[in-house]
């Protein structure tokens, strides 16, 4: 066979430039891989957000959220470290099956973000438990299933004081959770003295609660007490109306001195609102009419027009708080009632308000679920919701973008007993973490 040798030239260019192309692609293709590794490596990588706990109930069916202690069922929730005590946690679930349910106990700073502690170092045994006690509702028509438990138990050991998160969720959900609830571990280590005094403001001194505290602490234990140590002051468990107080006017010896300011009062409020519907069968305090309907109780509250320009009015109150009992049956916690209860207020719609009731069966916080709607009607606001059978206090608040206040509707005054809770906060330079020292309520 002849070839042809320009032929045979033209073939082997030909052959020869193709590898040279694909040699030279290949070549490309590496260096855009290795740039585009470079630049990937380069990229700055955002650290996650520290996420923010709050006080609140995401499901509807859960029902009469209480925390407690050991001996008084509408205690505060918290535990004295290393004492006999216990925080008791109850809830209702709006089920006819009892479901698994897991908690989960999570360590806070003092403005309820996670804090930097790892578990082992703030949990003796495991973070997350089972509730494994738990009643099937016996002889009411609403059925529901009562869960209980305590912390610490035979499971965990609180080894570190401050704030704790408590995320409660069906098993294996612990990102869809039912509630997440705010507890308290305190070292209780420092004491606060705290005084209510009358307002250097004569136009407002009918109305507002001023106040002085100081604050004692360890000297060996607590470094530049200056900087790291906040006070908290709530009045009636409202988050929304909370002072802090830090850098103290001047330390006598083992004491912080807080001298009085133009900025330290809280308005007087009122006393709670009450009614009680122990019994469905018997007439009982502030209730209308109590019928059966529907296959559910239902309790219509008496009327009860705003307070705002009303004389004070002083009488026993829970100070937000409720408790569950029933005169019907024999242990309220799995036999006692629920009843849709109906509250309404006679008043002219406010412009830009909404209205609220409010206290601990709200869960403390504005809650939509207890948004009262203007009925134009009977020209009044209303509100129906379901609670247990018990004795209730509440307060009507008023809420816009900018605040929430019950003076609106409630009115004002220097002397209702109101109670203040205070939370001293030490921010450990050392170990990084916000400890509790101490943990006070003044009445």
């Amino acid at each position: 066979m002849i070839i042809n040798k320009f032929q045979h030239k033209i073939n082997n260019f030909f052959v020869f430039g193709l590898m040279f192309y694909c040699l030279s692609c290949s070549v490309n293709n590496e260096v855009s891989i290795k740039d585009d590794y470079f630049k990937e490596i380069d990229k700055e990588i955002p650290l996650p957000e520290n996420e923010y706990y709050s006080h609140s109930i995401f499901a509807d069916h859960v029902k009469s959220v209480q925390l407690g202690t050991k001996t008084i069922a509408t205690g505060e929730p918290c535990y004295q470290i290393n004492s006999s005590d216990f925080i008791k946690i109850d809830f209702d679930l709006m089920n006819a099956n009892i479901e698994s349910i897991q908690y989960e106990v999570i360590h806070c700073d003092k403005d309820w973000q996670r804090s930097n502690l790892m578990e082992m170092e703030y949990i003796d045994g495991f973070t997350i438990n089972y509730i494994e006690n738990n009643e099937i509702s016996y002889g009411p028509v609403k059925q529901y299933i009562h869960y209980s438990f305590q912390l610490p138990n035979e499971n965990l050991t609180f080894l570190k004081s401050g704030n704790y998160i408590v995320k409660i969720y069906y098993e294996d959900q612990a990102d869809n959770p039912l509630m997440t609830l705010k507890t308290f571990v305190s070292e209780q280590s420092s004491k606060v003295n705290f005084n209510l005094t009358e307002t250097n403001n004569m136009e407002q001194r009918k109305y507002l609660q001023s106040y002085n505290l100081d604050c004692t602490f360890e000297p060996n234990n607590i470094e530049d007490p200056y900087s790291n140590i906040f006070i908290n002051i709530q009045q009636n468990h409202q988050e929304f109306d909370e002072h802090w107080k830090s850098g103290p006017n001047f330390i006598r010896e083992n004491k912080l001195i807080f001298l009085e300011s133009e900025d330290d009062y809280f308005n007087g409020s009122n006393e709670f609102r009450f009614f009680d519907i122990s019994s469905f069968r018997n007439g009982s305090q502030k209730v209308l009419k109590t019928f059966f309907e529907d296959s559910l109780y239902k309790v219509i509250l008496k009327k009860e027009p705003k307070r705002s320009y009303k004389q004070y009015l002083e009488y026993k109150d829970l100070d937000g708080k409720y408790f569950i009992r029933t005169y019907d049956f024999d242990v309220a916690s799995f036999q006692a009632e629920y009843g849709d209860v109906y509250f309404e207020l006679p008043m002219r719609k406010l412009n830009n308000e909404k209205v609220y009731v409010f206290g601990q069966l709200s869960n403390w916080q504005i809650d939509e679920r207890f948004q009262m709607k203007y009925d134009t009607i009977s020209n009044s606001y209303k509100l129906q919701t379901l609670l247990k059978q018990g004795y209730y206090n509440y307060l009507y608040v008023t809420n816009n973008y900018k605040s929430t206040s019950s003076r609106n509707l409630e009115g004002a005054h220097f002397e209702t007993n109101n109670e203040y809770l205070i939370k001293v906060y030490y921010r450990d330079p050392l170990e990084l973490f916000d400890r509790i020292l101490s943990y006070q309520i003044f009445k």
